[in-house]
């Protein structure tokens, strides 16, 4: 899976997002997970767009600095670390926006789930 496919894919799923009237429990969602990884921090973006970037931006800082809380998010959302080592790329920027995209996709399920079914 390439990287380019993942931002495309994220792209349509920030999209989704952005049409929804659910973003403010997709993003308490989001913080409340961050919450039960232990991660002290509070997520500031007030569009879907400025979201991507912004949890991307902590996930490197995470693999860089604090691996333990990025696999304890990881758990919280209920992304799969099998799914994150399918990213063909060593990169860390590579590895938090592709790991970005599925808590985000993840959480979004979450919600919309709750709310639509």
């Amino acid at each position: 899976m390439s990287n380019r496919y993942s931002l495309i894919t994220a792209k349509q799923l920030i999209d989704e997002v952005s049409n929804s009237d659910l973003y403010p429990q997709f993003l308490a969602q989001l913080q409340k997970d961050l919450n039960r990884a232990g991660i002290d921090y509070d997520i500031k973006s007030k569009t879907p767009q400025d979201l991507f970037s912004e949890v991307a931006y902590l996930l490197v800082e995470k693999l860089q600095n604090a691996f333990n809380e990025y696999l304890n998010l990881l758990y919280a959302v209920d992304v799969s670390e099998t799914k994150i080592r399918s990213l063909d790329s060593e990169d860390s920027a590579d590895i938090a926006e592709y790991a970005a995209y599925l808590i985000l996709k993840r959480e979004w399920q979450k919600v919309w789930y709750r709310n639509k079914g």
